[in-house]
């Protein structure tokens, strides 16, 4: 299936790429009728789901795998679709709560409670809004994006109201864990609230966010016949169209120079593939900015995101487990980045940034489109959860962001345990040797690293 058919916000017909057809005509099926009276689903529904317009229930995905001969769940959809299917193996782990609540401890070991520009608790407010920024539960995982986004709309004037967390999740833990009613109600409740703030627009910054918002538009299209009552857009689109609106009313604070090579997943979905287009459009409209080239993290190993979409036909892919595994990586990643051109890698993903992130060096800066954009309005924050993971040390991490995880009334031997977490024992701890911005020490020429103020490789801007 193409996955060309798609607008720039990612509002495609396409719901979920599959090989359901593939997979029907290798069964001996020739028309999707067959399928659909062998799996006991409306017919019309059924080419719906072929063409990638709406996704099945469970139990309805459930019938066609028998139908097909037992096919595994893998050969229909990708993992992503299987999570929001709530039919892949080892989703999450825990509970629902649990899930969305992980990335909180980031959230408090790196942001002071009066930094927190956003509402954790879907609030009314006084006016009504033109956007509802619900910026997700797992960006909290590096919550300078989070800053930087609510930063970067106020600059750009835009009307909005702001969650994140729980608030600002898309319900698709409890989907995943085959809870589907308390799936359905965290969606329509995230629309009435969207609604009652006056929002015609809902924005969102994971693409997981945006699948399930979709997915729940089409069922209630193609189901009962009911329009979706809000547009829904993901972030990097949602702010290209603001940037574009303005133009020479762009209130630009300064030139960015940074050569940035932009990565993203243009395969895994359709969605996924418009946040990526939209991720270099909106790079290409900051002054200073030159984008160099595209690179897709699903492509190859030197990736250090491939393991999370990587195609079972490739096989297993083996994360760094060392120090030495990670500064191997770290090389290669700066000399596969200098080929392009680039000085910089912007990650279309949340989750792509922090696992980049821990990757930079003096040599390749780690910076999100959406932080790039607040730079060039004045408005950045420093990630200091990059800055963190670089240190390596837990102790010193804890040392360093005391004046932030008091605010929350941590124990110093909670914040030390969200530390540990974040430097991951330590491997991704930056090498002294080899650039100019040491983990460890005072020597002539080394600047320490400081979490604080976000300072570490990766962090400083170029040249």
């Amino acid at each position: 299936m193409s996955l060309t058919d798609h607008v720039t916000d990612g509002n495609s017909p396409v719901v979920a790429i599959n090989q359901l057809a593939e997979e029907r005509r290798a069964a001996g099926l020739a028309t999707s009728a067959e399928l659909a009276a062998r799996a006991a689903i409306d017919p019309v529904l059924y080419e719906r789901m072929e063409a990638g317009h709406l996704l099945p229930t469970k139990a309805e995905f459930d019938r066609l795998r028998e139908a097909l001969g037992g096919v595994a769940p893998e050969r229909l959809y990708r993992v992503d679709i299987l999570q929001i299917l709530g039919a892949a193996e080892g989703y999450g782990g825990g509970t629902a709560r649990n899930i969305i609540e992980r990335n909180r401890g980031s959230e408090r070991l790196f942001v002071a409670q009066d930094e927190v520009t956003w509402l954790e608790r879907r609030e009314i407010p006084r006016e009504k809004v033109d956007a509802f920024l619900s910026m997700s539960c797992g960006t909290l995982a590096s919550p300078h994006l989070l800053l930087d986004t609510v930063a970067a709309a106020r600059a750009l004037g835009i009307s909005f109201v702001a969650t994140a967390g729980a608030a600002g999740c898309c319900g698709k833990p409890y989907l995943g864990l085959g809870q589907y009613d308390a799936g359905e109600s965290f969606s329509q409740a995230k629309i009435r609230y969207a609604q009652s703030i006056g929002a015609t627009t809902t924005v969102v910054w994971c693409t997981a966010d945006q699948q399930t918002a979709l997915n729940a538009a089409a069922h209630r299209k193609f189901r009962d016949g009911i329009e979706h009552p809000i547009r829904e857009m993901q972030i990097l689109g949602f702010l290209e169209e603001h940037v574009r609106a303005l133009g020479d009313r762009m209130p630009w604070k300064r030139e960015v120079r940074r050569s940035v090579l932009a990565e993203g997943h243009g395969e895994y979905s359709n969605v996924h593939t418009a946040a990526f287009e939209a991720e270099v459009r909106l790079l290409s409209l900051i002054p200073g900015v030159e984008v160099v080239g595209t690179y897709d993290g699903s492509i190859e190993d030197r990736s250090p995101c491939a393991g999370r979409s990587r195609p079972a036909w490739r096989g297993p892919w083996k994360a760094d487990s060392t120090p030495e595994e990670v500064q191997a990586r770290r090389v290669a990643l700066a000399d596969m980045a200098a080929s392009y051109g680039a000085d910089t890698v912007a990650c279309q993903h949340q989750g792509c940034h922090q696992i980049w992130g821990r990757y930079a060096s003096d040599r390749l800066a780690v910076r999100h489109a959406v932080s790039i954009l607040a730079e060039a309005l004045g408005c950045e924050h420093p990630d200091r959860a990059q800055a963190a993971a670089q240190l390596g040390d837990a102790a010193a991490v804890v040392e360093q962001t005391r004046p932030i995880w008091r605010t929350w009334g941590m124990t110093e031997d909670e914040a030390l345990e969200l530390a540990r977490m974040q430097v991951a024992g330590g491997i991704f701890a930056a090498d002294p040797l080899s650039c100019g911005h040491g983990a460890h020490g005072r020597e002539a020429g080394v600047i320490p690293i400081d979490v604080l103020l976000g300072r570490s490789p990766g962090l400083v801007r170029p040249a």
